[in-house]
Order: C-alpha cells, then sequence, then structure tokens
C-alpha cells in the first residue's frame, strides 16, 4: 500500500505540495500536524453568481482583497469571481485567487497562471477557502522579487457545490484561461500579454492541457510557455499503474465524469465492491477539515483493490484516455518529475514524454533525483530551474529545439 500521507504536502505551508491522501491511519498523525494553524471556511456569497451572467467567458464579475490571509513577505492578493465554460455547452463560473508583490516594478506585468493539484471535487475543497491560499505555489519569494504577478483558479463550477471537472482537460484549461481574462480586467494591476502556466499533478494534468486548449479558446492570451510538474498528463497510465491513486482518487473521477459526459455512469464506473465507500469518498476533501481525509482513509480500506471499473467498462476507458495531454501544445513546454514520486510513477511520465518526443513536440524533460511528488516544497531543488526557464519564457529567449533530458 502506498503511504500517501508522507506526500501531504499541496497545502502544507513550509512542506510543499501533493494531490493525495492517506490510506493508511498510522500516517494521519503526521498529515495533522502539516495542517496546524491553516483555517478552513465555507464558500460564502462571494462565491454566488449574479442571476444575469454576462455571455462572454472570461468576464470579471467581481473581486475584493483578500482577508484574514497569511501571504508572503511583500506579497498582496485578491479573490475574483468570473465567466467561463466547460465544454461548448455548459457555462460555469469560477473563483481564483490573484497574487501581486506590493512594490511591483514600474512598468506591465507578466502573469503566471498556476494550477494546484487534487485537494477534492466540490468547491468546499478549493485553495481560495483556506487561510493561506499560496500554499503549494512554488518559489514564491523568488516570483515576489521577480515582480510577478500569479492568478491560481479553484477550477469551474457548473452548479453551486460542484463537482468541478476534475481530470477533465478542456474544463480545467478553460478556467485557467478564463482566469487569465478576468485578473487582466482587475483596475489595480497592470498586466502584459505574456503568460507562463505551471501546474502540479492535477494541476500538470491541466496546464499542458491550457497549452493544448489555449490557441483555440483564448487567442487572445500569449502563452509563452507551459510548466508540468509531477503532471498527470496520461490519467488511464498512472491508474492502472497505481492501484492506491485510483482507490482513493478514482471516486472523484466517476463522480465528475458521469456529471460532464452524458454517456459516463457512476454506478457502472466505479466497482461493485466500491460503490458504497465511493459515494462518501467523491463528496469528501482530501485535506481539509481533517476529519475528512481521515474518513476517506477509512473508506478506502472497506474494499480490495482499485475503485474504478476501467477494465470492464469501455466508455470510461475511452473517456479517461480522451484526457489524456497527447495534442499539440505550440509554446515552449518543460516537464519536470521527481524519481521517487510514487503517486505519479516516473515510468508513466517518461512514457508520455517519448511519445509526444516521437510526435514531435518540442519539450524539455527534466528528472530530480530524490524527490518525490511534493517537488514543489519550500527550497526545493526545482525552484532555481523553473523559476531561470519561466524568466527565459518571458524574455522571450528561444528554447532548446526539440527534445532535451536533463537530470537534476
Amino acid at each position: 500500500m502506498i503511504r500517501f500521507a508522507a506526500l501531504l504536502v499541496l497545502l502544507a505551508g513550509a512542506v510543499g505540495t501533493s494531490c493525495e491522501v492517506s490510506a493508511q491511519s498510522d500516517t494521519a498523525p503526521a498529515t495533522q500536524d502539516m495542517f496546524a494553524g491553516v483555517a478552513v471556511r465555507a464558500p460564502d456569497a462571494f462565491y454566488d453568481p449574479p442571476a444575469q451572467l454576462p455571455d462572454t467567458p472570461g468576464a470579471l464579475l467581481r473581486s475584493e482583497p483578500l482577508r484574514n490571509a497569511r501571504l508572503p513577505a511583500g506579497m498582496r492578493g485578491w479573490r475574483i469571481l468570473y465567466t467561463t465554460t466547460i465544454n461548448d455547452t455548459t457555462r460555469a463560473t469560477a473563483v481564483a485567487t490573484v497574487f501581486a508583490p506590493v512594490d511591483p516594478p514600474a512598468g506591465p506585468r507578466p502573469l503566471i497562471a498556476w494550477q494546484h493539484g487534487t485537494t477534492g471535487l466540490l468547491q468546499k475543497c478549493m485553495p481560495s477557502l483556506i487561510s493561506a491560499p499560496t500554499l503549494g505555489i512554488p518559489a514564491l519569494d523568488r516570483i515576489v522579487r521577480a515582480g510577478w504577478v500569479i492568478v491560481a483558479t479553484d477550477y469551474s463550477f457548473a452548479e453551486k457545490g460542484g463537482p468541478h471537472p476534475y481530470l477533465i482537460g478542456e474544463g480545467e484549461a478553460r478556467a485557467a484561461l478564463d482566469s487569465v481574462r478576468a485578473a487582466r480586467q482587475m483596475p489595480e494591476l497592470t498586466l502584459d500579454a505574456r503568460t507562463v502556466v505551471w501546474g502540479h499533478s492535477q494541476g500538470g494534468h491541466s496546464a499542458l492541457w491550457t497549452g493544448i486548449v489555449g490557441p483555440r479558446y483564448a487567442p487572445d492570451i500569449e502563452i509563452v510557455g507551459v510548466a508540468g510538474i509531477a503532471p498527470a498528463a496520461n490519467v488511464r497510465d498512472i491508474l492502472a499503474m497505481n492501484q492506491g491513486v485510483d482507490k482513493r482518487l478514482g471516486p472523484y473521477v466517476a463522480l465528475s465524469y458521469s456529471r460532464f459526459y452524458p454517456d459516463v455512469i457512476f454506478e457502472q464506473a466505479v466497482r461493485p465492491e466500491a460503490l458504497a465507500a465511493a459515494h462518501e469518498i467523491a463528496g469528501l476533501c482530501g485535506f481539509l477539515p481533517a476529519e475528512e481525509p481521515l474518513r476517506a482513509a477509512a473508506l478506502t480500506a472497506t474494499f480490495e483493490g482499485p475503485a474504478l471499473a476501467t477494465p470492464s467498462n469501455a466508455t470510461l476507458a475511452a473517456r479517461l484516455a480522451q484526457n489524456s495531454a497527447d495534442h499539440p501544445i505550440p509554446a515552449p513546454v518543460v516537464i519536470a518529475q521527481g524519481a521517487e514520486d510514487d503517486v505519479v510513477p516516473p515510468p508513466a511520465t517518461a512514457t508520455y514524454v517519448e511519445e509526444r518526443c516521437a510526435a514531435g513536440q518540442r519539450l524539455e524533460y527534466w528528472t530530480f533525483a530524490g524527490l518525490d511528488h511534493g517537488m514543489v516544497q519550500p527550497g526545493s531543488p526545482l525552484e532555481e530551474p523553473l523559476m531561470a526557464w519561466t524568466a527565459a519564457r518571458f524574455a522571450n529567449e528561444p528554447p532548446p529545439a526539440g527534445c532535451t533530458r536533463k537530470s537534476f
């Protein structure tokens, strides 16, 4: 059994980031310690969309400064509500948090679009609701010094509460792209056209899809780089290689896919042995409040094997394959992978990279010895090359041709 709690660092202040939750009760105290001092609130009226929504995606509906939030020194923040779409027929709204230096350099600033790893399926689980909303974003002190702005989407919700389009590339990407559009409308900021996309785990999947979808859906956004960190790039492969991830996150996939794909039925997407537990797991958050991941851990122990019925459900398997990030990305791409990752298996990422390189995708593949899924923790060896790569993209420096590989 995988010890997910050792990786529970997505929202854990000085620790780092991950997308999963423990399946073993003996690791729960360490998990709770990571969240000491981090408070979570319920969605308030700010999250309620107005009765009449603009037809245009990316419209800024409201914004306000963050209150009672713990931010890094030299950083200020806001939360914004904006319009978006999940697909061509499903309108939605989304909340994002925006972070900027208190004393930015003169002139328009470039933007990092951050996409977070798994925190849960429902709106109550989103990072904008915690007292330390920047947790999990790498290199924050360096970003402040560079004078860059961050917009961090919660992903989108077609109805209050959720679910969001979890590991559905099109829906994730549209929420991120429209967050950039909305941030540009904030009177407090002066942003230029340059955007680099960062994402970790689920967010790595979303970041890659943002690079895929952007030129078609949001040609007004100049995506100059895409960084997928331990990305869930090929969801089907990862679930097949990692039964523990399937047990814990399969219920999220089943509920999201059954909401947004008419040919996926929750009760058929989940194995009968796991069905009772999966219904409850799908409504639980991965981190906060603390009792929810503990309950999820207990529920995963009530059934053997994976949660999803992928081998016997051809429709589900096809939808998972559809959401592999295996389409061309015009912008420069970097994929970063920890060699000790036991959530996103390194062989899954290596296979994805090989397939994309064979298809002619220009990318850089970075591997980090000794790093696990929490590779975006403060002080990680990832920070320096990621910042240098991003600065080069903002400076419009040409990336290496073809596919290149680096080991750190």
